[in-house]
């Protein structure tokens, strides 16, 4: 409940972690693979599932903050339609159906507990197709917000194929590239 109530507080402004634009490494992604259906978990105000929208993807992004959905829409409007945003919590997803080619992850995972991390894997694992991609990038602190990389390690190794791992130069955070096999 805090937690929730900490993200909806931070959305009546414009939080330090919502630049606006896709991370290099989604751009990267989509420069090399063709569209196909993606969810975006965490999606706040949706700069990366707008940006997928527009490369051609079919696209869900799940955020639990009403206001980040809502300017998340605003957002999207002139896309008619793509993508499709909703509200959802991580790590249920109990709304989300079906499977996707890629999920992508910019920070929600990180802000989980140990043992909702290991739900969210599971989570993670149905709903991603087998052959889709996993773009997950997390804070490495052991401490919250943080993941260590062993534990990220450990949680994908059933079911995914570790493709890239990117450790920041400072090794506070790192991003995950996973197939799910």
């Amino acid at each position: 409940m805090l937690r929730k109530l900490y993200f909806s507080f931070r959305y009546l402004g414009n939080p330090t972690w919502d630049t606006g634009v896709p991370p290099p490494e989604v751009v990267q992604f989509a420069d090399h693979h063709d569209p196909g259906s993606a969810l975006d978990v965490g999606c706040g105000t949706g700069a990366t599932s707008v940006f997928l929208a527009e490369r051609g993807w079919s696209v869900l992004g799940v955020d639990f903050v009403p206001l980040a959905i809502w300017k998340a829409n605003r957002r999207a409007r002139p896309l008619s339609g793509q993508p499709v945003f909703q509200v959802g919590q991580v790590p249920e997803l109990r709304n989300v159906t079906g499977t996707f080619d890629l999920v992508v992850d910019v920070g929600c995972f990180h802000s989980l507990s140990p043992s909702e991390r290991a739900r969210y894997a599971d989570r993670i694992r149905s709903l991603l197709r087998p052959g889709g991609d996993l773009l997950l990038y997390a804070f490495t602190r052991p401490s919250r917000p943080g993941a260590p990389v062993q534990e990220v390690r450990l949680l994908f190794s059933a079911g995914f194929t570790e493709q890239n791992l990117q450790i920041d130069p400072d090794g506070r955070a790192a991003w995950y590239t996973y197939q799910r096999r």
